[in-house]
């Protein structure tokens, strides 16, 4: 029987790469080019291997590899996260969730590794439980200004997810791409639940009637303005506020702030 793979990444050279070598070893390989994409493929079939590069636009590959896991379970195939700044993060790796860590460099030191590594995959393909494997960088060392740069998103990240209202970042396909703790919980759902959804269909039917008129309104407003509405939802009060993602090509989506029984 043909193994698949699913191969998640940004970069579509890289993609290709990692595909190509996956194919000459006889796998089926779906391609994916972001976290919100792959969540897309990943309901399509089952796969034998999944290689997921952790820095990506909308759905990122922290948040991707949780999704996975909440939806398979821990161990149900192993996943090979890859990154340009691995050697940034290596500090941090434990929290991810992967079960093999591989910096990105140069191709032909990547094409030894990467048929090392599925070798070995082939050979057990259940991970072991009880640690991760980190390919060793070989030669790569931590650079200042991407250290800096990891670790300015990780405090924006533990902001949103220490804010007690709930946030959900909305692209402008209208799916949930980012969505803190504070907003599962006033929805009740879990990431799976949530994730690469359109947010329309999180929502009841008069919840929903109301943030699709706000949606659209708020996008032809100027500047950075908010639309808010009640609703009632599942005999709750929640509030809704919604404004645009500006950025100099224009708007990119939606971010929607949810305040559980407000002071209304």
């Amino acid at each position: 029987m043909e193994k698949k793979a699913l191969v998640v990444d940004a970069d579509y050279f890289f993609v290709e790469f990692v595909s190509e070598l996956l194919t000459k070893r006889g796998y089926a390989v779906t391609k994916a080019y972001d976290g919100k994409d792959g969540i897309s493929k990943l309901e399509n079939l089952p796969h034998d291997v999944m290689f997921v590069d952790l820095v990506m636009p909308k759905v990122d590959g922290s948040q991707f590899i949780d999704f996975v896991r909440l939806k398979y379970g821990p161990n149900h195939f192993p996943i090979v996260a890859l990154s340009g700044v691995m050697v940034e993060q290596i500090d941090s790796l434990n929290e991810i969730g992967a079960d093999y860590y591989i910096a990105k460099g140069p191709i032909d030191r990547l094409t030894v590794q990467l048929n090392g590594l599925m070798a070995e995959i082939e050979t057990r393909p259940q991970p072991p439980t009880d640690r991760v494997k980190i390919m060793p960088p070989g030669g790569v060392y931590p650079r200042r200004d991407a250290v800096g740069l990891l670790n300015a998103l990780k405090f924006h990240q533990a902001v949103i997810e220490s804010l007690a209202v709930g946030v959900m970042v909305v692209d402008i396909d209208a799916r949930i791409v980012n969505v803190n703790p504070a907003a599962f919980d006033i929805l009740g759902k879990s990431a799976t639940e949530v994730l690469n959804h359109p947010v329309l269909d999180i929502f009841p039917p008069e919840a929903k009637a109301k943030l699709g008129g706000v949606l659209k309104r708020v996008t032809q407003l100027p500047g950075r303005t908010k639309l808010s509405f009640i609703a009632d939802f599942d005999n709750r009060i929640i509030r809704a506020s919604v404004s645009t993602i500006s950025q100099p090509q224009g708007s990119s989506g939606w971010v929607v702030v949810l305040e559980d029984n407000p002071c209304v």
